[in-house]
């Protein structure tokens, strides 16, 4: 009897370790899957683009392309403002004060898929499967950009919205 209830017990033991590690596993995963918030990287102005049509004294700006619009705030507002929205197709930040590549990608969880350099500027395209949209570029998925145009950072998903 008392090696039958040892075994029990382990099997109990392990069958709690294998459940904890499972909803570990979701847990993280659900927590995870969204776009970035790139606002933590810092402040600057925070471009959104959507197809609905908001109105918010938290938008400095509104410009229509295409079938959608691009909404002009700063990082400190955009917070408040994605609230507003059912549903965001991209986000810009143009940031005040520069950071690097490495950092960024850091900081949001990305990984640099191919970089472009020329002598004015370097563009990054990173990945993250944590994100929830992306686009192809080739082979590659793309959900995250990044431009450095004389120290001047720009960071997108899953590109940059309008110039850089």
């Amino acid at each position: 009897m008392k090696q039958c209830f040892r075994v029990n017990n382990q099997i109990v033991v392990k069958l709690i370790l294998f459940l904890t590690m499972c909803a570990s596993l979701v847990v993280w995963h659900f927590e995870t899957v969204s776009n970035p918030r790139i606002e933590v990287l810092g402040s600057g102005q925070f471009r959104f683009y959507s197809r609905e049509r908001i109105h918010s004294p938290l938008i400095y700006g509104t410009i229509q392309i295409a079938t959608g619009f691009i909404y002009i705030t700063t990082s400190d507002n955009a917070p408040l403002l994605r609230r507003k929205f059912s549903q965001i197709d991209g986000e810009s930040l143009t940031l005040d004060y520069a950071k690097s590549k490495r950092e960024i990608l850091h900081i949001l969880g990305y990984t640099a898929v191919s970089t472009q350099n020329n002598s004015v500027m370097q563009i990054t395209y990173a990945y993250s499967g944590r994100g929830l949209s992306f686009i192809r570029s080739g082979r590659d998925r793309i959900n995250l950009q990044i431009s450095n145009r004389s120290g001047v950072v720009t960071v997108g998903w899953p590109v940059i919205l309008g110039s850089y």
